[in-house]
């Protein structure tokens, strides 16, 4: 188990990567960092990060929590999942989607506003999780809600 400090200093020197990021770019002018360096902080800006720990991925976005529901419901419509449910409460700002696939493995997605434009979320994959489906279905729901481009069918 990781101490709640560590991923808060992680985050700091995040932060402090961009901004030493951001400052270079100022002094090599014309060699493109600037809008590397400037597209980067916009994305983190609005995804924040994603981590899998004990077979679940969770994240956090900032969107409305209308938005987020919505993309989760999207996505797994695309990935061609059968939707069991969609159900919460939107004035209590919870909500859970749950879906199966064709093996008759489930997908469960949580939602949780934090902020009138802060939400995070869980994804989980059956019993003992599965990462890469898991990042599947959040770039999914990324497109969906337009936080990611589809780069022709390249994701």
């Amino acid at each position: 188990m990781r101490c709640p400090a560590s991923s808060s200093r992680r985050t700091a020197a995040h932060r402090g990567a961009v901004a030493v990021l951001s400052l270079a770019s100022l002094t090599l002018p014309g060699c493109g960092v600037e809008m590397a360096v400037l597209g980067a902080a916009a994305s983190a800006a609005s995804t924040g990060s994603a981590v899998y720990r004990r077979g679940k991925l969770d994240a956090s976005w900032m969107a409305s929590f209308e938005r987020v529901v919505s993309s989760a419901e999207l996505a797994t419509s695309e990935l061609g999942l059968e939707l069991l449910s969609s159900v919460g409460d939107s004035v209590a700002g919870t909500w859970t989607i749950a879906a199966r696939n064709a093996a008759g493995e489930k997908f469960v997605v949580r939602v949780q506003r934090k902020a009138p434009r802060l939400v995070e979320f869980q994804i989980d994959i059956g019993w003992f999780g599965r990462e890469s489906t898991a990042r599947l279905l959040l770039k999914r729901m990324a497109l969906a809600i337009g936080l990611e481009e589809d780069r022709n069918g390249v994701l």
